[in-house]
């Protein structure tokens, strides 16, 4: 690396690392996050205990099957057992709720302000209850009613291709967090930079500052500068976002939601994130070249978002996939998109979280997409070097179109 390009690299680095704005694109989203989960702690903390409590208004066997449920139904049963009294009790809002069960019919009445009450447990013990007495009349013993009744055990499960299973509802909500998160942490961070890098080489020509900065250093040192430096960037962005989680998990892995969420993302390796992360910070790159010689063909700042428009744009494709790609794994359209460049970095880290793809496959589409940065990396520097310094009154997409054109010949 020549003395000239580490300048480059430093300055531009350090300018931006040094700016409140870039901290304040850091520190908001994990502001925004402290700030979230502040709140609800203190809600929870300062709720109490949120178990309805509900008078039953029935038979002794009947209170009785539902004073052994409380745990179940996550209710307490009240040890009132006067219909009047309950619903006094009820108006003044020392209950949650009244059900009365008389015969084949019954009735839960609640307030405005009750606790939520599990109704679909509620009716499906009633059911049970119901169906029991009806055996009995019938002449079937308890064995025989208790076999009548019992629900039939469909359980679901996917089979993996390492010859694992794991529990479908759980595979099904971890599956479609991470399609979304990959999606939304991809698309987010390409546009900021983008829009950064784009912004910086538009300041430097409306203030004709890049004439003075060429007459010291070449096109070439100023192109790969400013890409290396704003990529060093994203990377200390994500290695700031990826210390504080693993800061805040090991802080509040006991929690119960932390609990919850681990046990469902079990599927999410220490190796897939690193894969995944290496993944997003290619697709920056790529961006962030693809960026560096469209924005050469900026004016002034009034172009900025005329230029990356087009580059937001394709980032969206991969991003709007991701929330479908789930549903249609096999799609051929979705395996074709998998693996080309600018698109592939939000959906194959999905499908390989998902095992719908291999790590060889996952490798490869990795592969491709370095080498898509390489070969337009090279290629954008002339490009970059013949448009740095001209000003023209034609569209910016106009002007992309006819540098493409005359490389070809």
């Amino acid at each position: 690396m020549s003395n000239q390009l580490r300048i480059v690299i430093k300055q531009t680095f350090r300018n931006h690392f040094k700016s409140r704005g870039y901290w304040l694109l850091v520190l908001s989203p994990l502001l925004f996050a402290a700030i979230i989960g502040g709140i609800t702690y203190g809600i929870t903390k300062m709720q109490g205990s949120t178990t309805p409590t509900i008078a039953v208004i029935a038979p002794s066997e009947v209170r009785q099957v539902f004073t052994q449920s409380e745990k179940s139904l996550n209710i307490n049963v009240s040890k009132t057992t006067d219909n009047k009294t309950a619903n006094q009790s009820l108006t003044n809002e020392k209950l949650d709720g009244v059900l009365v069960v008389d015969n084949d019919k019954a009735t839960l009445t609640t307030h405005p302000k009750s606790n939520a009450i599990n109704k679909e447990a509620i009716n499906h013990i009633l059911g049970d209850l119901s169906r029991q007495q009806k055996a009995t009349t019938y002449g079937l013993t308890s064995a025989q009613s208790a076999e009548l009744i019992k629900p039939y055990d469909l359980k679901t499960v996917v089979k993996q291709s390492d010859n694992k299973s794991t529990n479908a509802e759980n595979s099904d909500m971890a599956n479609y967090g991470v399609a979304v998160s990959i999606g939304i942490i991809t698309t987010v961070i390409v546009m900021w930079y983008t829009s950064m890098i784009a912004t910086e080489i538009a300041n430097e020509k409306s203030s004709r500052i890049m004439e003075t900065l060429l007459a010291a250093t070449s096109a070439r040192v100023q192109y790969f500068g400013k890409i290396i430096g704003i990529f060093g960037l994203a990377t200390t962005h994500m290695l700031i976002y990826i210390i504080s989680g693993l800061l805040a998990y090991l802080g509040f892995k006991d929690n119960t939601v932390v609990e919850n969420l681990s046990s469902s993302f079990s599927g999410v390796t220490i190796g897939f994130a690193l894969f995944a992360t290496l993944y997003i910070l290619i697709a920056v790159a790529l961006y962030l070249v693809l960026t560096s010689l469209i924005a050469s063909l900026i004016n002034d700042n009034a172009q900025v978002q005329q230029a990356i428009q087009p580059i937001t744009f394709l980032a969206m494709v991969g991003y709007m996939f991701s929330f479908v790609m789930t549903n249609m794994p096999n799609n051929i359209a979705i395996k074709i998109l998998s693996y080309v460049p600018f698109i592939s970095q939000s959906m194959m880290p999905v499908r390989l979280v998902t095992k719908v793809e291999t790590w060889p496959a996952a490798i490869i589409s990795l592969v491709i997409s370095f080498i898509a940065m390489i070969l337009l990396a090279w290629f954008g520097q002339n490009i970059y070097a013949k448009n740095v310094l001209s000003y023209s009154d034609d569209k910016i997409m106009s002007q992309l179109f006819k540098n493409l054109k005359k490389q070809k010949n």
